[in-house]
């Protein structure tokens, strides 16, 4: 039987293939006479014109947002029903749908888009959706209520499924195709799903179907990386796990450190320098984390369980091996008085010659966090708060990226710079 795996078109940037397309692929072809249409790569591929003119300008820019692609995804917005209605969908009897980003910002009603733009001309194909971004973003019982079947990783042909954690040992090796489409030259891993804490009040990451925590095998993930970098041979790696503490860190970096690959990833500031040294051996070369503020007043009221003291650890552990911090950063959090930003401003300060960029975004509530349903608003003195904040970087030097696309683009670049310049 014919099917095809399409990722949906979003303001997704295809840094890299995500690793739901891989493993997807991998299941439904030993199963199905499968077409992989990763459309969510193929429209921006058609732009790569224009898009490069905005990364120049991202290169070349100390303050940098996410709002320079938006006359970019504005156009693709405009014609995203166009190259919808361009496939041949009357081919598939079975299409299955899947995010083209680790992300899981997934609205209900891009789902029901493309599902609609199918049913339009293939009314009798039956449609699947599988994410982690199940209900928290995606409303599986909208889904079903409009003809969309929502499935699980685990088994993509069970019609039963419910939230639990990926088993992502018991997977194929993922498969990734038309690897020219993307910007960067670079596959996502795993080590685990979930995340180690699990409990900050403004995070959607470990809930509704992200719930629940499941470490991998250090082994089963190195046989996986063996058989993708003999494969695609690629220039660097990502892990995309939420978090990539866990009991299993310190034997995967071991078994790491024959591949020679530079790769990056995120993770609580809680490492210990056993850990992070771990990090550097096995070719880690950046740390994307959660700093979120320098007050420990507001990182209580998030309950990030961390303290200012030990993020400034984390920082000058990562920094003195070699690895490169990224902290990310939120301003106008439900309670953060002046005093609490002050003390995020002179955080930064002291800490300026550890960084190279920071991410910095608004507060904002996440569907199924704690303070979403809490009904959290931004601090009325979040914009000024935000404008001296950015200042503040310029002033110090420090490039400073307000959103995911921008902070994973320059994170991503530098990795690869980087290992090209040692190389």
């Amino acid at each position: 039987m014919r099917a095809a795996l399409v990722t949906l078109c979003l303001s997704h940037l295809p840094f890299h293939p995500s690793c739901f397309l891989g493993y997807g692929t991998a299941v439904l072809a030993g199963r199905y006479d499968l077409d992989v249409i990763d459309l969510n790569a193929e429209i921006y591929f058609r732009r790569r014109g224009e898009l490069k003119r905005i990364l120049d300008v991202m290169d070349k820019t100390q303050i940098v947002s996410d709002a320079l692609f938006n006359p970019l995804y504005d156009e693709v917005e405009t014609h995203v029903d166009r190259e919808y209605a361009a496939i041949p969908w009357k081919k598939y009897p079975l299409v299955y749908m899947t995010p083209p980003s680790w992300f899981p910002t997934v609205p209900t009603h891009a789902v029901l888009r493309l599902s609609r733009a199918i049913k339009r001309v293939a009314p009798g194909t039956r449609i699947f959706f599988f994410s982690n971004s199940l209900a928290s973003w995606t409303n599986e019982g909208t889904l079903k209520e409009n003809g969309v079947q929502s499935v699980h990783l685990n088994d993509l042909f069970a019609m039963d499924a419910t939230t639990r954690p990926v088993r992502y040992d018991l997977l194929p090796a993922p498969v990734y195709g038309h690897r020219d489409k993307y910007l960067f030259d670079l596959l996502p891993f795993t080590l685990k799903h979930g995340c180690p804490w699990g409990r900050c009040r403004f995070c959607s990451l470990s809930r509704g179907w992200n719930s629940g925590y499941l470490e991998r095998s250090a082994k089963a993930v190195i046989k996986e990386l063996e058989a993708l970098i003999d494969r695609y041979d690629p220039a660097a790696l990502v892990c995309r796990d939420h978090s990539l503490n866990g009991h299993n860190l310190i034997e995967f970096c071991g078994y790491f450190e024959r591949f020679d690959k530079p790769w990056c990833g995120q993770s609580r500031a809680d490492l210990s320098g056993k850990k992070i040294q771990a990090l550097w051996r096995a070719g880690c070369r950046g740390i994307f984390f959660g700093l979120e503020s320098g007050s420990d007043r507001t990182l209580r009221a998030m309950n990030k369980g961390i303290t200012s003291k030990k993020m400034s650890d984390f920082i000058k552990r990562l920094h003195s091996s070699g690895i490169l911090p990224v902290p990310s950063l939120v301003i106008g959090a439900p309670g953060e008085g002046r005093e609490d930003f002050d003390k995020t401003i002179q955080f930064l300060v002291d800490h300026r010659r550890y960084f190279d960029v920071v991410n910095v975004y608004p507060f904002m509530t996440t569907p199924a966090s704690e303070f979403s349903s809490q009904k959290k608003k931004l601090d009325k003195n979040a914009p000024m708060r935000l404008f001296t904040f950015i200042q503040t970087c310029e002033d110090l030097g420090l490039k400073v990226c307000w959103g995911e696309q921008s902070i994973e683009y320059s994170l991503f670049k530098w990795v690869l710079t980087r290992h090209a310049a040692v190389s």
